[in-house]
């Protein structure tokens, strides 16, 4: 995984101006792992025409089996958790760890992945309750338009497109920057096309690998995040390494929080993103035909969230200081920047670097493949619902899943986006970051208020279903999800004005939210002349 470059001054105790990264820079990139994520089991699916339709989902869309409750199979509760999980500890994690510790200090870390978990879970049970009350052949980036009505349900299904555009983007450069730790010296836009280049042929030829690899991969990071807490806590207490740092980093002069509750919103934006994915694992949920199951499915993907990530930021937090000099480096482009690094050097452990890099190219690669199949899929299902140009509809031919035309536009789209990175590296980065991050709370919000939505009015009431699901935490839990996701947005806005306020920074930074406003804009438009029609 890579990120754009961040200049981080050293010396000081407090962050100032100079110290701060740019916020949409590194926001974007440790947070685009997860948006990957919340497809992820609907495309580890594909199957051949006759093992779909034995399932009863081949049916008329072989192209759309990946984006309703419908189409997904019952999946035991530990796949969901695997595939969730897996999404959560992956290189967005093992980056972004570092990062909140030095915005929030180890305690504001803490505080903020703690929040972030919480928020996370609410989020999950009240998508579980508006899709329940939603028909099984709608996909959730469609339940906008059933609830929240057809303007802004169109831009909320056009905004997802574009976010897995932009991650598709994303992963093409971050893969460029993993290969150069290796070899420094080859020109990376060389990488990055050999990469999408494999990425379209892995897409087009089988995507059927992905499922054994993905959890194989999973098994890895998880694997290597235990082995960071256990040789973390060794370190920290100078049993690994030629230093003992017990809680020095605690009881700095500064204190555990840094900069209060500046601090813990600053840390809480990149936290917040880091789990945030994991609410995939509802929609996967209410397939279950055991309401036990449906229950527990949250409460054990955020308790394992709990039981890796808070003890992971907690070590980390021990050995890793806010003022430390591994923030000095110019950039997080690779594991180099990676929090669990600096842990296995801090114990040292050398090659660890290597290691980390390995896994996180080989995710890479999977999670472009990843976002180009669920882009197809999706512009694909936009215009057999009337919301797109009818060329991009999904073929006729039941031999091929995928529209030769959705793919095309995806690829130059997205092409289109490198290349604007590519010339212009920071600007590029920065505006993908913004798209990404604000898109992320777009969501998470409307998530929220779809819930209220749904609780309250008549028409979406038929208590008689067996299948309904109920959120035990209405109305608080939409509601202090609101609140929190508020908080972040003004947070954030603060600190940029805290940091000196720069009005290109701002700009990138709320791209995403303008980009949603023009789509709202355009959907009302369209609407009004009669060419949208849900």
């Amino acid at each position: 995984m890579a990120s754009e470059p961040a200049s981080l001054a050293s010396g000081a105790s407090t962050p100032t101006q100079e110290q701060m990264p740019p916020i949409a820079a590194l926001h974007g990139a440790h947070i685009a792992h997860q948006a990957k994520r919340q497809a992820l089991h609907w495309f580890t699916l594909r199957r051949s025409n006759s093992s779909l339709e034995q399932m009863g989902v081949g049916e008329k869309k072989r192209g759309l089996v990946l984006v309703s409750q419908k189409h997904t199979p019952v999946f035991p509760v530990w796949r969901i958790v695997l595939v969730t999980v897996g999404g959560s500890i992956n290189s967005s994690f093992l980056i972004a760890g570092g990062i909140t510790i030095m915005f929030g200090g180890p305690g504001g870390a803490l505080i903020s992945y703690i929040l972030s978990i919480i928020v996370l879970y609410t989020v999950m049970t009240s998508l579980m309750e508006v899709g329940s009350r939603m028909p099984t052949d709608v996909p959730y980036y469609m339940y906008g338009t059933r609830v929240l009505g057809q303007t802004v349900g169109v831009a909320l299904a056009w905004s997802y497109w574009l976010v897995w555009i932009a991650l598709l983007v994303y992963e093409m450069v971050a893969g460029g920057f993993i290969i150069q730790f290796w070899l420094p010296d080859v020109n990376r836009a060389i990488w990055c096309l050999l990469l999408f280049l494999s990425c379209i042929t892995i897409v087009i030829v089988d995507s059927r690998l992905y499922s054994p690899i993905e959890s194989t991969l999973t098994i890895f990071t998880i694997a290597a995040l235990v082995a960071g807490i256990i040789i973390g806590s060794l370190a920290a207490a100078g049993k690994l390494g030629d230093r003992k740092y017990g809680f020095e980093t605690w009881q700095d002069d500064n204190g555990p929080i840094l900069n209060g509750i500046i601090g813990v919103i600053g840390a809480a934006i990149f936290a917040n993103f880091s789990v945030q994915g994991a609410e995939a694992g509802a929609i996967m949920a209410l397939k279950s035909p055991s309401r036990y199951s449906r229950r527990m499915t949250p409460i054990v993907i955020c308790g394992v969230l709990a039981v890796l990530l808070l003890p992971s930021i907690f070590v980390t937090g021990l050995i890793l200081s806010y003022s430390d000099p591994w923030f000095d480096k110019d950039t997080f482009d690779s594991a180099d920047g990676s929090s669990l690094t600096y842990v296995f050097e801090a114990a040292k452990i050398m090659p660890a670097a290597h290691v980390i890099n390995t896994i996180l190219l080989i995710s890479a690669i999977l999670d472009c493949c990843v976002s180009l199949y669920i882009a197809t899929t999706v512009i694909q299902d936009l215009a057999d619902r009337k919301l797109a140009p009818s060329i991009l509809q999904s073929p006729k031919d039941r031999d091929h899943a995928l529209s030769p035309y959705s793919m095309g536009l995806c690829c130059m789209v997205g092409l289109g986006i490198w290349a604007l990175t590519y010339i212009r590296e920071t600007g590029g980065f920065v505006l993908l970051g913004g798209v990404i991050g604000i898109s992320g709370v777009i969501m998470w919000s409307s998530i929220s208020i779809m819930h209220f939505i749904v609780r309250w009015s008549k028409r979406f009431r038929h208590s008689a279903d067996e299948n309904e699901y109920r959120s035990w935490l209405f109305p608080v839990g939409p509601l202090a999800c609101l609140v929190y996701e508020l908080g972040v947005l003004v947070g954030l806005f603060y600190i940029l004005a805290w940091v000196g306020f720069d009005i290109n920074i701002f700009l990138f930074e709320t791209l995403g939210l303008f980009i949603f406003i023009a789509l709202v804009i355009i959907a009302a438009v369209a609407q009004h002349f009669g060419y949208c029609r849900c």
